[in-house]
């Protein structure tokens, strides 16, 4: 039986609450700030002296076992003169149902976390709404680098200033990404001016102007880090059973920030009761949140799979070719172009979903080469497989990303800017390897980088040729200092290698791949092809179209007509 784990718990004391009255905000706000990563959460109140998501919940789950009406479920909730909260944790306790908790909304704002933190929250959850700040529609000229060690575990922060070399390696952190802020701001610049006279925009017309400033920041953002002074904020609702799923799986991450964002959530929503009561809240379900604990159920599984495939070496071909064509990376990282391969239903869900676990283990696997070797294996080796990979998970412990599979799969490589856009298709299974990679982080860098098609698919065009020169001459001058100073960062100040990720640009490419239907192929199909997209995604999802269609002729009705053409002055300030 899960037990109350925040009872009787001191608020650490680099947690801070903060509350607002109706008079300041309408709504009250709850505010909590970690001094450790300056991340700031939010609830707010819908009736600050009333736990209105678990009254509301608790007359649901009533439904399963009395007659009465919603009228009658909420007198009797408050004749009852029982906190509806601890009720529907008696519910929870004694039969059993986490669905109880699926009845009880709550509403967060996230803020001030590193890009990688928003993308990884996105990727982890498909159940429920939200937003984050946009990169096309706000200008990104105010970002902050902060100290290194602020970066940094707390267990690690004084080790490394006082290591003799930490100043200068300090100094040379804050130069190296406020130069990749700098070209940003640099380039934001320049191509208002340059897309304004190649595309003939007209300064009286605010349509145009608008359009011009998205395709700027779409392009300028490609020198955007992933992380580190690159801050962002989001909106979330979703019910307190997949926000318990969220923080239990946060709980185990090996980035040190999840790890905290994931007791500071826990925190915000189901605070000690002293806690509570010194500031006056009343939390919405705190005891449907107090039961989180760190889900292992992955990490075990993903152990035990990668011990079956060393005993057996099913892969060890796969792994030697793979080591053999990922050579060191290249200096400068080379450019590519984007490129999409359709998986059909030759592949069953669960060899994808067994792929994909594979590649989480060895993220430079091709799942092409790797699919060849799953259905190869036997019956028996199939059976032990499956035993050790999903015979954990439980109605209370969940399978992860890997296992959300559907008929039409893609395999997308693109730049980081667009796979955080269609990482927001939550009705679409995601994987993609960089969010999950737990060691080899330096191979990440033979992916090599995509450019905007504005500078790459006009080639007729002779400025937008050299502007594309100048463009990539600064991009791999970003990657060459902060190379050179990562280098000095794990030699000198061992400092945790998933932070790696937080140096890539969002032009760094990264492998995506994308599970749906036809019906979610329909929808990404007429929703990301329109001339208000970034020019990069809606040639991403012209590819993918076109392969699934050419695959089926069922699927011809959906089929995009007309591949979208970055030299279209008509389509650049389409907006719609």
């Amino acid at each position: 039986m899960p037990t109350n784990n925040h009872e009787n718990k001191i608020l650490p004391s680099y947690f801070k609450f903060e509350i607002t009255t109706p008079d300041e905000t309408d709504l009250v706000l709850v505010s909590l700030t970690d001094s450790r990563t300056k991340f700031v959460v939010r609830t707010a109140l819908p009736n600050s002296g009333k736990q209105v998501a678990s009254i509301m919940a608790f007359a649901g789950a009533r439904y399963s076992r009395s007659d009465l009406g919603a009228i009658n479920l909420f007198k009797e909730i408050k004749d009852a003169q029982k906190s509806a909260n601890e009720k529907l944790a008696t519910i929870f306790r004694q039969y059993g149902h986490a669905s109880v908790a699926d009845m009880a909304n709550l509403f967060a704002y996230i803020e001030n976390v590193p890009q990688i933190v928003a993308w990884k929250f996105f990727y982890s959850t498909s159940l429920g709404g939200g937003q984050e700040r946009s990169t096309r529609y706000q200008k990104f000229d105010n970002l902050f680098v902060d100290d290194l060690a602020n970066y940094l575990p707390l267990e690690k922060r004084q080790g490394a200033q006082e290591n003799p070399d930490y100043e200068a390696l300090n100094t040379e952190f804050k130069s190296v990404l406020e130069s990749a802020l700098g070209k940003y701001n640099l380039w934001v610049k320049k191509l208002t001016g340059e897309y304004t006279n190649i595309y003939k925009i007209n300064p009286e017309s605010k349509g145009e102007i608008n359009a011009l400033n998205a395709r700027v920041f779409d392009s300028a953002r490609y020198f955007l880090p992933s992380g580190f002074s690159n801050r962002t904020s989001l909106a979330w609702i979703t019910s307190a059973r997949e926000w318990a799923r969220i923080i239990g799986i946060f709980k185990t991450e090996s980035n040190h920030e999840l790890v905290y964002l994931a007791e500071q959530l826990e925190w915000l929503f189901a605070p000690d009761n002293t806690v509570a009561s010194e500031i006056g809240y009343v939390p919405e379900a705190s005891e449907l949140i107090r039961y989180t604990s760190g889900d292992e159920t992955r990490a075990n599984s993903l152990t035990q799979l990668d011990i079956y495939l060393k005993q057996t070496g099913v892969i060890n071909s796969l792994l030697e070719n793979s080591n053999k064509s990922h050579k060191n990376p290249k200096n400068p990282i080379e450019y590519r172009d984007l490129e999409v391969k359709f998986y059909d239903n030759n592949y069953t869900a669960t060899e994808k979903a067994l792929a994909q676990n594979i590649i989480t283990l060895y993220p430079n696997l091709s799942f092409s080469s790797l699919f060849q070797v799953i259905q190869s294996l036997t019956n028996s080796q199939k059976i032990e497989i499956s035993r050790l990979l999903v015979s954990d998970y439980t109605q209370h412990k969940q399978m992860p990303t890997q296992f959300q599979t559907n008929n039409y799969t893609f395999e997308l490589n693109q730049s980081i800017a667009e796979a955080r856009d269609l990482n927001r298709h939550r009705a679409w299974g995601r994987f993609t390897p960089l969010l999950e990679i737990q060691s080899n982080y330096g191979d990440l860098l033979a992916e090599g980088y995509h450019l905007p098609d504005y500078l790459t698919q006009v080639a007729d065009n002779s400025v937008l040729q050299n502007l594309r020169t100048e463009f990539e001459k600064d991009l791999q001058d970003y990657y060459s200092k902060f190379q050179i100073l990562w280098a000095k960062l794990e030699s000198e100040l061992q400092i945790p290698n998933y932070l790696l990720i937080q140096f890539l640009p969002f032009a760094h490419s990264v492998r995506t791949v994308m599970h749906g239907s036809i019906k979610e192929l329909s929808y990404l199909s007429k929703i990301r092809s329109t001339c208000g997209c970034h020019i990069n995604v809606r040639r991403t999802m012209f590819m993918m179209n076109k392969l699934a269609c050419d695959s089926d002729f069922l699927l011809e009705g959906i089929r995009l007509k007309n591949a979208p053409n970055p030299a279209s002055r008509e389509e650049f300030v389409d907006r719609s």
